[in-house]
């Protein structure tokens, strides 16, 4: 059974990993469109910011976005073109390592009980599968950046 420890740290090793496949990018690099139907760097990593608000939010605390602050960034929104007003990658990075404490602290005072307590009644979920769903999800974007990255032309491997 996964544990909130765990959880942490699978978001903890994510997130040292989008850090180091945004090394010497700029905002403009994140910005750049993939030749087929897909997101821009900028989207996934607000993506992943706003899908860890949802985490904070259903364990009792804090998001740091707002609802028109997240909307660019929510699943199925519209593609973020170059033009777009978009969120600095290097503000979302910032917001993504505070998503991070905070996540840590909530997780900390999760115990088996509110982990367990029933989430959605639908789906039979739990607090705990919701949350290990949300770190698997976070997993999934995380692999998206190394070739994100590529796309503005360092041409290296960072992991």
């Amino acid at each position: 059974m996964i544990t909130a420890s765990d959880m942490t740290t699978m978001l903890t090793q994510n997130l040292r990993v989008v850090g180091m496949q945004t090394e010497g990018l700029t905002h403009a690099d994140s910005m750049l469109q993939l030749p087929f139907r897909g997101n821009c760097l900028n989207w996934v990593l607000g993506h992943m910011l706003v899908s860890r608000d949802y985490m904070l939010r259903i364990a009792g605390a804090e998001t740091l976005w707002d609802a028109d602050k997240s909307a660019p960034y929510m699943f199925g929104s519209e593609a973020m073109t170059a033009d777009a007003d978009a969120v600095p990658m290097e503000s979302i990075l910032a917001d993504l390592q505070n998503s991070q404490e905070r996540l840590a602290e909530v997780m900390a005072s999760l115990n088996d009980e509110a982990l367990d307590s029933p989430f959605d009644n639908e789906r039979d979920d739990t607090l705990r599968k919701r949350l290990a769903f949300m770190t698997w999800h976070d997993s999934y974007h995380t692999g998206q950046t190394e070739y994100l990255r590529q796309l503005s032309g360092v041409n290296d491997k960072v992991i």
